[in-house]
């Protein structure tokens, strides 16, 4: 029998210890990578997160902004609300014109040039109702 002969059939294995490791590794760097991702990306509307939530404690606020491809800078606001969002409604115009000065207290306006505010009533079982708000920031009150 030679060397060769012994490790005929045989495959090569990593040893179950390793591979537990190696799983919890890659689970801690991918969670690491995630974090720093939104922390990155979110961090600078959280103020502004923040300060609607204090206002509107049940809107679940989501607020983002950048450059939609081969669009101007845009800021988007995503608000729950109560009721079902129609124009006619008395309680949107001064949700619009708390949140824009929300906005204007707690970030950089300048830095976009659309601004949309999106109020959405969602109903059990059935499509969420909403009412999408689009202006120029330049128009802001």
């Amino acid at each position: 029998m030679t060397s060769t002969d012994n490790h005929a059939g045989k495959v090569p294995t990593v040893p179950g210890r390793w591979v537990v490791l190696g799983m919890i590794g890659f689970g801690l760097v991918a969670t690491g990578i995630i974090w720093g991702y939104w922390k990155l990306r979110l961090a600078p509307f959280l103020p502004l997160q923040k300060a609607i939530m204090r206002e509107f404690p049940a809107s679940y606020p989501h607020v983002e902004g950048g450059r939609p491809k081969g669009g101007p800078p845009l800021l988007r606001i995503v608000i729950q609300v109560d009721f079902v969002p129609t124009e006619n409604d008395e309680r949107v115009p001064k949700i619009v014109a708390r949140i824009i000065a929300l906005a204007k207290a707690n970030l950089n306006l300048a830095e976009y040039e659309d601004f949309e505010l999106h109020l959405v009533h969602y109903v059990p079982e059935k499509a969420p109702e909403r009412l999408t708000i689009k202006r120029k920031i330049s128009a802001l009150e």
